[in-house]
C-alpha cells in the first residue's frame, strides 16, 4: 500500500462523503490501515507526553486516541487541499494542565528530551488564537525508531492545554453535536460562534489575572447573548442528554431525536433504529417547525455513534459542562 493509494483513496471516500453516497469497502480498509499504521507510533510518543505532564503536576489529566473515520473523512472534506496520507492528527495524545506557565513548562520538557522522534511542527494557538477562540498548543513529531522502520516519518499530534481551555473545547464539542455543525472548525449560527469566541476571550483574561474591569465590555455582549441563547440551560439540558445516552442500554444504535423544554424543564428522547432514518427525520422537522415559534424549545437529532466518539475524544471530562458553566456565570451573572 504505496502513499499514494492512500491519498486517492481519501479522496474517493472524500466524495462519497460530499454525495451522501455509500463508502466503498476497499477505501476504508485502506483508511483503517493507513490509520491503525499509527498506533504504534502513538503509543510510544504518548509515553513521553504522559510521563513528562504527571513529573510536572501529579494530577495532570492525559489520554490518546486514534481519530475516527467520520472525523476524518470530514476534516478532509473541509480541508480540500489536505490528503490522507499527509494528515498529521490521525493519532493524536493530549495533556490538561492547571494553568498555561504548566502548559508551557511542559512544552519545554518535552521539547529537552532526548528521543530520536523529529518535532515537525509546532502551533501555539494560546498566543495565535484561532477565528473560533480555541486555545491549545500542538506540537507534532515525526516517528522515528530503528526496530520499525516502515513506520518512520508517520506524525502523531500532542495537544497540551489548561483545564478551563478544555471545558471551552468540551462544550464547543456538545453544541456543535447537538446542532450538527463543526462550531470549533468556525462552520454554524454565527451566535453560537460569536458565544464562544467572547468567552474564550474571557476565560483567557482570567487564566491570566486580569481585572475585573477588563471583563465588563465582554460579560455585556456576552450576557445578551447568553439570554438570546439560552446558553445555560441548553449546556445543561445537552449534557444530561448525552450522559443519559451513553448510560442507557436503552440507546445502543440508531438515531435519537431530542427534544429539550427549558421552561418546562422536560427533555424527551425518542430513539430510531438506523433503518428508520426516514421517520427519524421527519419526526425531527416536525418538531424543529414547532420549536422555530418557541423560543423555550430546542430540537436535535444524533446518531448514538456520534456521542461515543465525543466520549472518545473528550474522556477526561465527557460531556461535563459544569466547570464551563461555573466559570462563566462567576463573569457573566
Amino acid at each position: 500500500m504505496s502513499k499514494k493509494e492512500v491519498g486517492r483513496a481519501g479522496d474517493r471516500l472524500v466524495s462519497s462523503y460530499n454525495d451522501d453516497a455509500r463508502y466503498d469497502g476497499f477505501d476504508v480498509g485502506i483508511l483503517h490501515e493507513w490509520r491503525m499504521l499509527h498506533l504504534y507510533p502513538l503509543n510510544k510518543i504518548y509515553y513521553y507526553l504522559q510521563r513528562d505532564a504527571l513529573l510536572l503536576n501529579k494530577n495532570a489529566l492525559t489520554s490518546s486516541r486514534i481519530k475516527r473515520l467520520p472525523s476524518i473523512v470530514s476534516k478532509l472534506s473541509r480541508f480540500p487541499e489536505m490528503k490522507l496520507n499527509k494528515m498529521q492528527d490521525l493519532g493524536g495524545c493530549r495533556a490538561i494542565l492547571d494553568n498555561v506557565e504548566q502548559v508551557y513548562q511542559l512544552v519545554d520538557r518535552i521539547r529537552a528530551s532526548r528521543f530520536r522522534h523529529e518535532l515537525v511542527r509546532t502551533d501555539d494557538y494560546m498566543v495565535r488564537v484561532k477565528d473560533s477562540g480555541y486555545r491549545s498548543y500542538h506540537m507534532v513529531y515525526a516517528f522515528n525508531n530503528s526496530k520499525y522502520p516502515n513506520l518512520n516519518g508517520l506524525r502523531i499530534e500532542m495537544q497540551i492545554r489548561t483545564a478551563i481551555q478544555h471545558s471551552w473545547a468540551t462544550a464547543v464539542e456538545m453544541v456543535g453535536l447537538f446542532r450538527q455543525e463543526s462550531l470549533k472548525s468556525g462552520f454554524g449560527d454565527p451566535k453560537w460562534l460569536r458565544f464562544f469566541e467572547l468567552v474564550s476571550e474571557l476565560f483567557f483574561k482570567v487564566e491570566n489575572g486580569e481585572s475585573l474591569g477588563s471583563y465588563n465590555a465582554i460579560s455585556e455582549e456576552l450576557r445578551a447573548l447568553s439570554v438570546e441563547l439560552n446558553a445555560f440551560d441548553i449546556l445543561t439540558a445537552y449534557s444530561a442528554v448525552a450522559s443519559h445516552i451513553e448510560g442507557s442500554d436503552k440507546y445502543k444504535k440508531g438515531l435519537c431525536v431530542i427534544v429539550v423544554d427549558t421552561k418546562k424543564r422536560n427533555i424527551n428522547i425518542k430513539n430510531f433504529d438506523s433503518s428508520n432514518y426516514q421517520l427519524a427525520a421527519e419526526m425531527y422537522v416536525e418538531h424543529e417547525k414547532h420549536c422555530a415559534e418557541n423560543i423555550d424549545c430546542e430540537v436535535a437529532m444524533v446518531s448514538v455513534s456520534s456521542i461515543d466518539e465525543l466520549k472518545s475524544a473528550y474522556p477526561a471530562y465527557f460531556l461535563d459542562t459544569k466547570t464551563f458553566l461555573n466559570n462563566l456565570s462567576r463573569f457573566v451573572f
